[in-house]
């Protein structure tokens, strides 16, 4: 019996198996030695890391989950949420926040914000950072916002904010410093 059959019968099995079939095959699996060439079972050669590779893409096929309609439905969850959240935000406002949390490259910054989002930003950022964020706001915010907020700040931005959270600087030179940065125009 050829590998590609052999691996066919263990995927559909593995796609129709109960959960305590698949425990069996496991424990008789683990009851089994490996050598190193891979699992070698009774002269049976399986790559379980490509059989499951192989098992999710047949289901990302079947479900249409391809990245592109991924990252399609996490652009429409994004921006309905943020719709909710804020129901009179603008046309561009509205494209930069989910071009900044649905990023195509990650290795790219997104679209440059606006002065008055990116403002928004810092005060959640310092609030959040001084604790004065309430359970409520903190709950309404996307998982991962304040790494995602911290990767986006200029370095010039974050110096300032470490700087204040340290109380190496006052309220006052804090803010100043933060609108002379953002009205420059350069972020």
């Amino acid at each position: 019996m050829s590998d590609d059959k052999k691996r066919k019968i263990i995927e559909e099995y593995l796609k129709t198996a109960t959960s305590e079939e698949r425990r069996e095959l496991n424990r008789l699996l683990k009851s089994r030695t490996a050598n190193d060439n891979g699992l070698v079972r009774q002269g049976l050669n399986i790559d379980i890391k490509k059989s499951a590779k192989v098992m999710a893409g047949e289901i990302n096929k079947q479900l249409g989950l391809t990245e592109k309609n991924v990252k399609k439905m996490a652009r429409n969850i994004v921006a309905q949420m943020v719709i909710q959240y804020k129901p009179d935000i603008n046309d561009r406002e509205l494209t930069a926040i989910v071009n900044h949390i649905i990023q195509e490259d990650r290795s790219n910054k997104p679209d440059k914000i606006p002065k008055e989002l990116l403002k928004t930003m810092i005060v959640q950022f310092v609030s959040y950072s001084f604790g004065r964020m309430t359970p409520e706001e903190i709950a309404r915010q996307p998982k991962g916002w304040a790494e995602k907020y911290w990767g986006y700040f200029p370095e010039e931005i974050k110096y300032l904010i470490k700087a204040y959270i340290k109380n190496g600087i006052s309220d006052r030179k804090f803010w100043l410093e933060i609108e002379r940065l953002i009205n420059t125009g350069i972020f």
